[in-house]
């Protein structure tokens, strides 16, 4: 069984050639030996930003995460705090419980953890997931990440709408309806070919 976290998948989808061995490489090592974890580096700006929501003192929230960040981080929260203001502008939706889920195709499960659930004034809800890193997301990895909530929404926030946020750059994706009909078997030939890089790897 491989097991893998919705950004471990988006990350998979997005690289391509050999790059995808040696990313899955490095992903079973730490899965086979769990002592050596990667650490959350932003998961410290995920409960700034949900902190932020849950008070209504986002700019304060925001300034708070960038105080008290190592020098390691700085540049990285810095980046974050500014894209998360700019995104929300004065978009103020309230925050509502969000769960968890897994997506499996055949021996390979993906974990579905989108960090925040929003709901907009005029009342539509989101399942919500954060993209944090430097590079931009793709296109297509974000629509990898939107159908594979939409598959597991009822486990997730039934009647939600599926919501990505490349939070550095403040830009918001959903899926529309062209490209949800293309999506299925792309994603399941991608976990497909995860599993078969994952068994090679062990």
């Amino acid at each position: 069984m491989a097991y893998v976290t919705l950004p471990t998948f988006v990350g998979y989808s997005t690289s391509s050639g050999a790059a995808r061995t040696s990313f899955v490489k490095r992903y079973r090592r730490l899965f086979d030996n769990p002592e050596r974890g990667a650490f959350d580096f932003y998961g410290r700006a995920t409960n700034a930003i949900r902190a932020g929501r849950a008070s209504g003192l986002d700019a304060e929230s925001m300034e708070t995460l960038v105080d008290q960040a190592i020098p390691k981080s700085l540049t990285h929260y810095t980046a974050v705090a500014e894209g998360w203001l700019r995104y929300l502008g004065r978009r103020k939706p309230e925050l509502v419980d969000v769960g968890r889920a897994k997506w499996r195709h055949g021996e390979f499960e993906s974990r579905i953890s989108p960090q925040l659930g929003l709901r907009k004034p005029n009342g539509e809800v989101f399942a919500t997931w954060l993209y944090f890193k430097e590079a931009p997301l793709t296109r297509d990895g974000a629509n990898l990440a939107l159908w594979s909530m939409e598959q597991v929404m009822d486990d997730l926030l039934p009647e939600a709408t599926a919501l990505v946020v490349d939070v550095r750059r403040a830009k918001e994706y959903t899926l529309n309806s062209r490209d949800r009909t293309r999506m299925e078997p792309w994603v399941r030939s991608e976990a497909t070919s995860f599993l078969t890089l994952w068994e090679s790897a062990a």
